[in-house]
C-alpha cells in the first residue's frame, strides 16, 4: 500500500511537471454493490445488495491535449450486501460487510468545459472484514483476498466548483470467499454503482 501511494505521488509530479492546469478537492457519495456468487455447487445460495457511503479527495491534472486529464483518486469506501443460503431446509440470513481504499487512476476527456467521460484501473485494498456467520452446523467464516483490482467507467458534471460523478466499477476478478458453508467456499464478485459530490479546494482547472 505505501509502495502504491508513493508511486501515485511520483505519478502525480511526473503528470504536473506537463500539466496546463491543475486541481485538489474532495468528494463523498453513495454505493451500491452487485455482488455475485459462483462455485456454490448444489447449495442454494444468495445475495441482496445494499447502499453504503463513501468519501475521500481527488487530483486533476489537464495534460498537454485539449480536454484530456488524469485525475488519481484515494476513496473510502464499503462493500456490503446480505446473504442467504438455503441450510437445513430454510433459509439463513447473514450480512457481509468489507471497508476498503480505493485508488482509482483515471484518464478522461472533457467536452464544452462541463461535461466529462473517464475511465482506469481501480486498485482496492481491504482494510477490514465483517461477515456475520449464522450459528449453523457446517458454517465458517473465510477471509477475502486483501488486494483486487477492477475497472472504473464513469460521466461527470463540473458546476463551478462542485464535481457530480456517476460511475460503474466492474470487477471480474474473484474477490475470494466470505464464507463456507458444508465444505463450498462460493467464489464472490463485486461490481459497484457509486454516485458523488465534489467540491474543488483549489486549482486553475
Amino acid at each position: 500500500m505505501k509502495k502504491l501511494v508513493l508511486s501515485m505521488a511520483l505519478i502525480g509530479l511526473c503528470v504536473s511537471a506537463f500539466a496546463q492546469e491543475l486541481e485538489f478537492g474532495l468528494k463523498a457519495g453513495l454505493s451500491q454493490s452487485k455482488i455475485s456468487l459462483s462455485n456454490t455447487q448444489s447449495i442454494q445460495m444468495g445475495s441482496e445488495p445494499n447502499s453504503t457511503f463513501n468519501f475521500g479527495a481527488y487530483g486533476r491534472f489537464k495534460v498537454i491535449l485539449i480536454g484530456l486529464y488524469v485525475q488519481p483518486e484515494l476513496i473510502v469506501n464499503r462493500r456490503a450486501c446480505n446473504f442467504t443460503v438455503m441450510a437445513n431446509g430454510k433459509n439463513e440470513l447473514f450480512s457481509h460487510s468489507a471497508s476498503y481504499i480505493d485508488v482509482p487512476v483515471l484518464v478522461g476527456f472533457k467536452m464544452l468545459k462541463l461535461f466529462r467521460i473517464y475511465g482506469g484501473p481501480n486498485f482496492q485494498f481491504m482494510t477490514k472484514q465483517k461477515t456475520d456467520i449464522p450459528s449453523v452446523t457446517g458454517f465458517e467464516k473465510s477471509d477475502l483476498t486483501k488486494k483486487t483490482t477492477g475497472i472504473q467507467l464513469g460521466v461527470g458534471l463540473d458546476l463551478a466548483k462542485f464535481r457530480i460523478d456517476a460511475k460503474y466499477d466492474f470487477n471480474n476478478s474473484s474477490m475470494g470467499s466470505p464464507f463456507i458453508y458444508n465444505g463450498v467456499a462460493p467464489t464472490m464478485k463485486s461490481n459497484l454503482f457509486t454516485v458523488q459530490v465534489g467540491f474543488k479546494l483549489f486549482g486553475i482547472l
